[in-house]
């Protein structure tokens, strides 16, 4: 039964799922137990279960919430640029943009990930690759011609990228705005060379 219907009160279990997801982003998922999870919600060892299914669940909910908003951003962007290059430019953005309220879940996504059941990381590979079609999409529409298979390989990498280059990039002196364009301009060098330096 997922979590969300073992919960009688939808607000106290959204103040759960931010909780553990600070424990989870600082700690790191795998070296958190349920008992100092418990202990850092405030919750009785013995009652944990009634306030969320499992570890692995919640990684996987907080994962899975990621690439939803990951795909929905990728959906306004299509709807509103008005040519190639404003999508291309825009995705990346919106990307970039995400880090700002979802830090925490793109740390558990690129580091944690692996920690979830076979089952979980498939559901979530077929999330992760629905949002990759979008950038191949994107990429294909602003170089007028379709990637091969080295190419398309090289945007999973990219999005690997997108998901780790802010928390990469300490610049305190420059303003958010500024510091949103350096990224995506290190974003977009890194998109342009390796779709210069790959085959086909």
């Amino acid at each position: 039964m997922p979590a969300t219907q073992r919960i009688a009160d939808p607000s106290r279990y959204q103040a759960t799922r931010k909780q553990a997801l600070c424990l989870f982003a600082a700690r790191g998922f795998s070296r958190v137990g349920m008992r100092e999870l418990a202990d850092y919600l405030g919750i009785k060892p013995g009652s944990i279960y009634n306030h969320i299914e499992n570890k692995e669940a919640l990684l996987f909910e907080l994962i899975e919430e990621l690439y939803e908003e990951l795909l929905h951003g990728a959906r306004q962007v299509n709807q509103q640029a008005a040519t190639p290059a404003e999508c291309l430019h825009g995705l990346l953005e919106a990307h970039l943009q995400l880090h700002a309220s979802m830090s925490a879940h793109f740390r558990l996504a690129e580091y944690d990930s692996h920690c979830l059941t076979s089952e979980q990381q498939a559901q979530i590979g077929a999330l992760r690759g629905r949002y990759e079609q979008q950038l191949v999409a994107s990429v294909e529409r602003f170089t007028g011609q379709p990637l091969g298979n080295n190419r398309r390989a090289a945007l999973s990498g990219i999005v690997a990228l997108l998901n780790q280059l802010p928390a990469w990039v300490e610049t305190p002196q420059l303003s958010a705005p500024a510091r949103l364009n350096l990224l995506r301009d290190m974003a977009l060098s890194a998109l342009q060379g390796a779709l210069r330096a790959l085959p086909d």
